[in-house]
């Protein structure tokens, strides 16, 4: 027995293109071969409950084929028939293919009259259908392509949000090079060369600010990036701008973006103290260490650290060792200094751990 559920108002006609412009609408939703979701499979348990029956499909007519959402009570996930066959309606296609003795459907009619497919209840007994049971099968096909038109919203929400997300990237970046050049300009009016010095160090932050977060919001829609690849990418622009040779080696690993921002603002501060203090090349390498530890160290071929110096005591040191031991506290990780094992020189280690629940917390406003 068929039964077809026919909806309020008829779907708009679309003309002799029609089919093209239906399959148009039909992408538009986003919908074909998407996993399976909750909202889908509890619509098709209720259907088929409310008919007393083995099988409910929510179902997507796309060219030559049946697509089906949800199948509860069903194995198959679609019915493809070839481009010769006449196939008249869907119901007779399924009638055909499935050796079905009971069907019953209510159409997916969008907000703006458009069919998509169907919501069906199949029974391989043959069977009457009352019409209170007819009038819940339309509410629940109602239900259908309300979910859709939610999940297109989303989408278009969604997509607004990434290009805003990216707009306000570009005024960031913008902001933190203006700020930069301002302090340099500052630096040259500066009443004695101490002032200047310190204006010109604060600009050069800014901007390592702003080379570092180039980096990072390029990938922060990822969970996790290789970091030798991106700490290469950022040693090639430290390199333009402290006038120095910088190699990178290391183990590739993916770390969270969460740490990603931290780690860069360390190895610019380093590397920048290396250049200031020290000579020759500089060396970043990164490696595993410990289970769960990462080792990230910078390297330079100058005359050393001095006597006593211990960079864990809180006088005497320079800001940007603070700065850095500030970034390692926010990483969870410990700072360490001493020779160069590979000669002359220093060598500054990192050692920290990847990301857990507890240290993303701790990283999101560096974000």
């Amino acid at each position: 027995m068929l039964h077809l559920v026919k909806p309020s108002a008829p779907p708009i006609s679309l003309g002799p293109d029609g089919e093209i412009h239906r399959l148009e609408l039909l992408k538009r939703y986003e919908i074909l071969d998407t996993p399976p979701e909750a909202a889908f499979d509890r619509i098709t348990a209720l259907a088929a409950d409310l008919f007393d029956a083995p099988i409910a499909i929510v179902s997507f007519l796309d060219g030559h084929r049946l697509w089906f959402k949800s199948h509860h009570g069903l194995d198959d996930t679609e019915v493809r028939w070839g481009p010769e066959a006449a196939v008249s309606t869907m119901e007779t296609m399924i009638r055909g293919e499935l050796g079905v003795g009971f069907f019953v459907s209510a159409p997916l009619i969008t907000h703006e009259g458009h069919y998509l497919g169907a919501l069906c209840v199949i029974d391989h007994h043959p069977r009457e259908a009352d019409e209170r049971q007819l009038r819940h099968l339309a509410t629940l096909a109602a239900l259908v392509t309300d979910r859709l038109e939610l999940r297109l919203i989303a989408h278009n929400a969604a997509a607004r949000a990434e290009i805003l997300a990216a707009e306000i990237d570009h005024r960031a970046m913008n902001s933190l090079q203006l700020v930069a050049s301002l302090l340099h300009l500052q630096s040259r009016a500066a009443p004695t060369p101490e002032a200047a010095q310190q204006l010109a160090i604060a600009a050069n932050r800014v901007m390592a600010v702003a080379r570092v977060h180039r980096n990072f919001s390029a990938n922060e829609s990822i969970e996790s990036v290789p970091v030798v690849a991106y700490l290469r990418r950022l040693g090639g622009e430290l390199a333009d701008v402290l006038g120095v040779v910088i190699d990178v080696e290391g183990t590739e690993t993916s770390v969270p973006t969460k740490q990603l921002l931290a780690i860069g603002l360390v190895v610019n501060e380093l590397a920048t103290n290396a250049t200031k203090h020290g000579a020759g090349p500089l060396k970043i390498t990164f490696m595993p260490a410990a289970a769960g530890q990462y080792e990230l160290c910078v390297l330079d071929e100058g005359p050393g650290l001095p006597d006593g110096f211990d960079v864990s005591r809180h006088k005497g040191i320079g800001l940007g060792i603070q700065v850095v031991r500030a970034l390692v506290a926010q990483l969870e990780g410990h700072l360490s200094a001493g020779a160069n094992p590979a000669g002359r020189g220093a060598c500054f280690t990192v050692t920290f751990p990847c990301a857990t629940p507890a240290t993303d917390a701790g990283l999101r406003h560096l974000g």
